[in-house]
């Protein structure tokens, strides 16, 4: 009926073209035209001078079969006509296309539609898009032309999916050196690079001989920044910050240490974690087996204190042992601490305020200061 122009009553005009259709229809479909129409039923034509004539075109379609053919090339103007119509199911069957289009080498694309008309969920499987496979998307030309906000944005990211950080280092070295101009944006991006998650020998062989990071005296400071961290074992509490976190890190139920079952009296030195999709895993073993010692966590570091070193029932305060150490699962390394004060076994280790106390097992309580490596006793409990 539309196409032989039978009992159409409203003239739809872009600036370039003009589309006669059935107000019913539109109506049906558009809130726009909807509300048009509902405050005045005899309007007989609407000037659109904002919306393209492919855009339109590709709606009133829609509009009459409910269907239409997508195309990456041509959709910025379906979605900018949709929204600017107020039609909600087209709006949202342009997103589940795109979404469903993203890969590699249209990743960016999408995400720049997706920001440009406000897409947030597009924008947001965009990302996380992005974000999960960043190494093959910075192979890609599309990498290389982004602007510096944009890079900016995903190096910040704590879920950006790399394997290790000095790839991120690499990743952005590459984007600075594409083009001269952005060599002032070089301290600002890498500080997103979380350094002091990098190996003290890995700084020196992969971050140190890259000329920029001994040239520019900003990016010089975040090299002996993390150099420094790892210097100060004993004061990494301290020294904390989103350079020193590692990204994507999971938080996960782990055991340490005890009788691997009721009917074994062997102790084990085994830390395991929970994978929550393979079960039990083992994570890295401690310094020594040990049963009933106490464990914490503060500052993203294990903390493993006392207990006893031999599964003796009837002479437990014979075996208690006073060991502290502390475990950085960055590095799968261990130190140890001051010992506590005394033997202690079936007591409690409690964070607060960045201090550590060892409460129970004895009358005394221990307040520990693992950076400066203090141990003084406390008010003995009750």
């Amino acid at each position: 009926m539309r196409q032989e122009n039978f009992l159409c009553d409203l003239t739809i005009s872009t600036k370039t073209k003009s589309f006669n259709v059935h107000k019913v229809v539109m109506a049906s479909c558009s809130d726009y035209f909807h509300n048009i129409l509902k405050k005045d039923p005899s309007t007989q034509r609407v000037d659109l001078n904002d919306v393209s004539p492919l855009g339109l075109a590709t709606v009133i379609t829609y509009a009459y079969t409910g269907k239409l053919t997508l195309s990456l090339y041509t959709i910025g103007s379906i979605i900018s006509t949709a929204i600017y119509l107020q039609i909600h199911t087209l709006v949202k069957m342009c997103c589940d296309f795109l979404i469903q289009e993203i890969s590699v080498e249209n990743c960016m694309y999408i995400a720049n539609i997706a920001e440009t008309y406000g897409l947030k969920n597009t924008k947001e499987a965009a990302q996380k898009f992005i974000r999960d496979n960043f190494i093959e998307f910075s192979e890609t030309d599309q990498f290389l032309k982004l602007t510096f906000d944009q890079i900016n944005e995903l190096l910040a990211d704590d879920d950006l999916q790399l394997p290790s950080e000095i790839l991120a280092f690499q990743i952005a070295i590459k984007w600075l050196e594409f083009d001269q101009k952005r060599v002032k944006y070089a301290a600002d991006l890498l500080s997103n690079i979380r350094f002091g998650t990098i190996s003290a020998q890995d700084l020196v062989n992969y971050v140190q001989n890259v000329p920029r990071m001994m040239q520019d005296a900003d990016c010089h400071r975040l090299l002996v920044d993390a150099m420094n961290y790892h210097l100060l074992p004993y004061h990494q509490n301290s020294l904390q910050s989103r350079r020193t976190r590692i990204r994507g890190g999971l938080r996960v139920l782990v055991t340490v240490g005890g009788r691997p079952a009721l009917t074994e009296k062997s102790l084990s030195r085994d830390i395991l974690y929970r994978d929550p999709e393979n079960g039990w895993k083992k994570l890295t073993e401690m310094p020594a087996k040990s049963f009933n010692q106490c464990v914490t966590v503060m500052d993203g570091f294990l903390y493993v204190a006392g207990g006893e070193d031999q599964n003796d029932a009837r002479n437990q305060a014979k075996h208690a042992v006073s060991n502290f150490c502390r475990y950085d699962p960055r590095f799968n390394t261990w130190i140890h601490l001051a010992n506590m004060n005394q033997k202690r076994t079936h007591f409690s280790l409690n964070v607060f305020n960045g201090l550590l106390f060892a409460a129970g097992g004895l009358m005394e309580v221990l307040c520990i200061n693992p950076e400066y490596q203090k141990i003084c006793s406390t008010k003995p409990l009750p």
